[in-house]
């Protein structure tokens, strides 16, 4: 015989609900009003992340999770469709925004730009922004995406070539984060445009991760050390940006110290203790392949290295020195 949980003392209903996984506190949300104020009660304390494909599918996970608790704190439409819930995508997503806190969002999307913006008044119904957007585009169309969504904190994109590209260079960009994949096998120095106008983000990962598993000619890796001089420049001369990761760097590491040289500061670095993003430490030991560069009126200072990805590609890092941080 069936239980009516929502009869328990306050106390006792929490004590269960703690027990239960992210699909359990979702049914019994769904089942009354009622339940659904006692389940918000339960859960005001947590965080989560809901996962938005526009007009079609959702996905709610508890914010940064430990990895034990992923597959009890994740709960998606797929699923939720398989339950026979009475409720159309809109409702759904109502009863998890008010239920489930307010969750960070992250919208996917492939549509046009009207259709990102038709879903936005939805959300502003209920006092929720837009954290992350997804999306997919054509090399001409991201400027007038990254204008129009400069509102949004972060930003990933997979970039498809265009036939003509009228960039323009004396744009800036201010986003917490930007993650751009370039679907072609250009290298990395052909879109350095679009990197340094995103020199006032916090943090900046880009690379092709579909280019061609080949060797880079030695005319390919001038180009890169060339890059790499001129964008390294720039941050030492003034940048908000705290984190860089470019993938599929075409140099030989041979010659990585010669790029400092250039710079005018060679200042080897040997090992350095870095903070992770979600908590905790992580020692590096380098061996030539780390420097430390300082900007010129700030003096804040940035550790640049490369990581072997194969063949002659390697992925380069810029990331802020630590506090206290002493050359070894």
């Amino acid at each position: 015989m069936a239980f009516p949980l929502q009869k328990l003392p306050y106390l006792a209903f929490e004590e269960v609900l703690s027990t239960m996984d992210l699909r359990e506190r979702f049914l019994i949300a769904t089942s009354s009003k009622k339940s659904a104020i006692l389940v918000k009660k339960c859960v005001f304390s947590k965080k989560y992340k809901l996962t938005i494909i526009i007009g079609k599918k959702w996905d709610i996970v508890l914010d940064h999770p430990h990895p034990s608790q992923i597959k009890k704190e994740r709960y998606s439409s797929e699923e939720c469709e398989k339950e026979g819930i009475d409720k159309t995508l809109l409702e759904t997503l109502e009863l998890i925004i008010d239920v489930f806190n307010k969750p960070r969002i992250r919208l996917l999307t492939r549509d046009p730009l009207e259709t990102y913006f038709t879903f936005l008044p939805f959300l502003e119904k209920f006092e929720v922004k837009v954290n992350t957007l997804r999306f997919d585009c054509k090399e001409h169309e991201l400027q007038n995406w990254l204008e129009k969504c400069d509102k949004i904190p972060n930003i990933q994109a997979i970039i498809y070539p265009s036939e003509v590209i009228d960039f323009n260079t004396e744009a800036k960009y201010n986003f917490e984060e930007v993650c751009f994949y370039f679907g072609d096998d250009k290298e990395w120095v052909s879109h350095k445009d679009l990197l340094i106008s995103l020199f006032d983000c916090k943090r900046v990962e880009t690379g092709c991760p579909f280019l061609a598993k080949k060797y880079a000619s030695q005319e390919l890796e001038e180009q890169s050390h060339l890059g790499l001089v001129e964008i390294l420049k720039r941050w030492i001369s003034g940048s908000r940006m705290e984190f860089l990761d470019i993938w599929k760097i075409p140099i030989d590491k041979l010659t990585f110290s010669t790029i400092f040289e250039a710079l005018g500061q060679v200042v080897p670095v040997k090992q350095a203790t870095y903070p992770k993003r979600y908590g905790g430490w992580k020692t590096i030991y380098f061996h030539d392949n780390c420097f430390m560069i300082e900007q010129n009126e700030t003096g804040r200072k940035a550790h640049v290295f490369i990581i072997h990805d194969e063949k002659n590609y390697y992925t380069l890092l810029l990331r802020m020195a630590p506090e206290n941080f002493e050359l070894a």
